[in-house]
């Protein structure tokens, strides 16, 4: 019989339902227990950090760079209390209405300013900066911070900081060798982030800061803040140790600010040139200046667009450090070389090979002219170095020829890079018989080039610092050491905790006695009453030195001059260039005169006090002893002197007239 409708379910059918009951709480509890255990043990680290972040957010304390020092502790570059503009991660920050608000209270580019806040919305290692290096004193900047303050409540996740920044207390001094810094470029960041840098990190751009970033750069703290639900900072937060900023090693260079500023300031009277001063027992770099050169500061702080196109667009390219990045014909200073093949060959001998210059040489169906219209008379190979006569080393480039010559000039270190440790060397040109096959043909170059070459003229092109490195090679016996600006490295205390190493770069490949002739007829270019190096001496000490006058087809003579000093313990070599000047002699060798002054600080001897004039009596008095009234100061002086105007005795004379017109060079 069926069941009835209204019967109770058996004891049976209520334990089974009991029981599926009971194993469904049990599954359901065994799976909220294993998800708080995978949410808690497995996750937790991750959830507990998204939960801080939340709230909690970190912020960078950039490290103050390192100091840059020259040789005496001179300050260089140095760090300077600033304000930053940081943009923190902001979860309910309103990116675009940010920017509007942001663009109009600092005065930035709408687009700038979103792209800066798209960077900060995924930057979990810290701000975004939006404007670095903040200067209170300047009018402009201390309103936009001061709108940004006022207006603060209502923006989420800004922070103006404190920072560090950058500053060179001398300007425009050794800019070239120093270099700057400024905010790391996505492709500097692609390669540097392994390192440690973040997007905003400020990183050297050239020079040594580009070329000892590692030392130079401290390691930036971390500080934890907490942040409220609009976003807005509270309190710093303890519960995570704060990482405090350790300023980088300070660095010494080898440069000696006393001679750098003086070399500067003869250059800043030309249009452009570079000097360069060695010490030759080491290969320490004492100056290196390029003329003209950038403002360090302004690159820091940053150029508007149509400030960087004037600068890089300049015409006297102030950008390129000309020490070390511009090759220029040597002129007469690479008779030297010439000399010294010749020497080393045999074909020419210091007192037997005479010659006589009479103002001009024929080769072949040209005429090639001496820079001295009137000639040498007889020549001897001193004297062709002491007087540079055009006409002897004619003579001597067409004996060697030009595979001979640009052979022995290859080794004597031409045309290679010296080694100096900052970026943007360049080779200069040594032209090779191959390499004139290469530029006009196989055999379609006359062989006349050697005339040329043979005074440093033509295609043979070499740098300031490579100059610097020949007179430091006579001056040190034949031997060339790799020159460095590179002294010490300092912690930021001072303590010293690495100092450079000597090195041979390479040696003269030539005799020790035709080196030594070398320097004694240099010494005579600057010592000798016919010498044409007059101009380059110096009161107490010897000097050896070479002029030059490099022909410019594009406007006025280059002026050369190579030189050492003192003759018998040579402390410090000297490379001068000075483009569109003139004579090696008249405009050259007095600027390397008052480095080398300034270098072994040799002070000008005051000039002689007159003696006072005695008092003329008063009408009456007795007169008898009064001689004929004395001459005046201006009449005095002339006797003395003799005649004040013209060219000074011995210098080099600008010859443009007397050009061959292949193009040789004067002298």
């Amino acid at each position: 019989m069926a069941a009835r409708a209204n019967e109770p379910p058996s004891f049976e059918h209520i334990r089974t339902r009991s029981r599926v009951l009971r194993t469904t709480a049990v599954v359901l509890f065994m799976i909220m227990v294993s998800r708080l255990g995978w949410l808690q043990i497995v996750r937790g680290t991750d959830y507990r950090k998204l939960s801080k972040d939340n709230y909690v957010q970190v912020s960078t304390v950039r490290a103050p760079r390192g100091l840059i020092l020259d040789r005496n502790g001179e300050v260089l570059a140095e760090n300077r209390a600033a304000l930053s503009v940081i943009l923190n991660r902001s979860i309910a920050r309103d990116d675009e209405e940010a920017a509007d608000v942001l663009s109009e209270l600092l005065e930035l580019d709408r687009e700038f300013v979103a792209e800066k806040l798209a960077d900060a919305s995924t930057n979990y290692y810290g701000g975004t900066v939006l404007i670095d290096d903040v200067d209170l004193l300047d009018d402009r900047d201390f309103a936009r911070i001061s709108r940004l303050v006022e207006q603060r409540s209502r923006l989420k996740g800004i922070k103006v900081v404190e920072t560090a920044a950058r500053r060179y207390p001398e300007g425009t001094l050794a800019t070239h060798a120093i270099g700057y810094v400024g905010e790391i470029s996505d492709a500097e960041l692609a390669d540097m982030e392994a390192s440690g840098y973040r997007p905003g990190s400020i990183v050297g751009k050239s020079g040594i800061e580009k070329r000892y970033e590692h030392y130079l750069n401290g390691r930036n703290g971390q500080e934890y803040w907490v942040y409220d639900a609009s976003g807005r900072e509270l309190y710093e937060f303890q519960l995570e140790p704060r990482v405090d900023a350790k300023p980088g090693h300070n660095f010494v260079l080898t440069i000696d600010a006393p001679a750098q500023r003086r070399a500067e300031e003869a250059l800043a009277e030309f249009r452009a040139g570079a000097i360069v001063a060695i010490e030759p027992s080491t290969g320490e770099v004492l100056v290196m200046a390029s003329h003209p050169s950038p403002d360090p500061n302004a690159l820091v702080d940053g150029l508007s667009e149509v400030e960087w196109s004037e600068l890089s667009g300049s015409p006297t390219h102030p950008l390129i450090n000309r020490a070390i990045q511009a090759a220029y014909p040597p002129a007469s200073t690479f008779k030297l070389i010439t000399a010294a093949a010749g020497l080393q060959t045999g074909d020419v001998r210091p007192r037997r090979e005479q010659v006589i210059c009479k103002g001009a040489f024929k080769y072949g169906i040209r005429t090639f002219r001496c820079w001295r219209a009137e000639g040498h008379g007889l020549v001897d190979l001193m004297k062709g170095i002491v007087e540079s006569c055009d006409v002897f080393f004619y003579q001597l480039g067409a004996r060697l020829g030009v595979e001979k010559l640009m052979t022995w000039t290859a080794r004597a270190g031409l045309g290679r890079k010296t080694g100096i440790e900052i970026v943007g060397e360049v080779r200069g040109n040594v032209p090779t018989p191959d390499w004139y096959d290469r530029r006009y043909g196989e055999g379609k170059w006359s062989r006349g080039v050697v005339i040329n070459l043979a005074i440093g003229q033509g295609e043979l092109l070499v740098t300031p610092i490579q100059a610097a490195c020949l007179a430091c090679a006579i001056a040190n016996e034949g031997r060339v050491m790799t020159p460095h600006l590179f002294k010490q490295v300092q912690t930021y205390s001072g303590t010293v905790v690495g100092s450079a190493r000597r090195s041979v770069a390479y040696d003269l490949p030539f005799a020790a006695d035709d080196i030594a002739f070398l320097k004694r007829a240099m010494v005579n270019v600057v010592e000798a009453p016919n010498g044409t190096g007059k101009q380059a001496r110096v009161p107490g000490i010897e000097v050896g030195g070479k002029t030059g006058t490099a022909q410019n087809p594009h406007g006025e003579d280059h002026a050369w001059f190579v030189s050492f000093a003192p003759a018998d313990d040579p402390q410090i070599a000297i490379a001068v260039l000075v483009e569109n000047a003139g004579s090696g002699g008249a405009i050259a060798a007095p600027i390397a005169r008052e480095v080398t002054k300034a270098y072994l600080r040799i002070e000008d001897e005051p000039p002689p006090v007159a003696p006072r004039r005695q008092e003329i009596e008063p009408a009456g008095a007795d007169s008898d002893e009064a001689g004929p009234e004395a001459a005046g100061p201006n009449e005095a002086d002339a006797d003395e002197t003799g005649d004040g105007g013209g060219e000074p005795e011995g210098t080099e004379r600008e010859g443009t007239d007397a050009l061959a017109p292949d193009g040789a060079g004067t002298d």
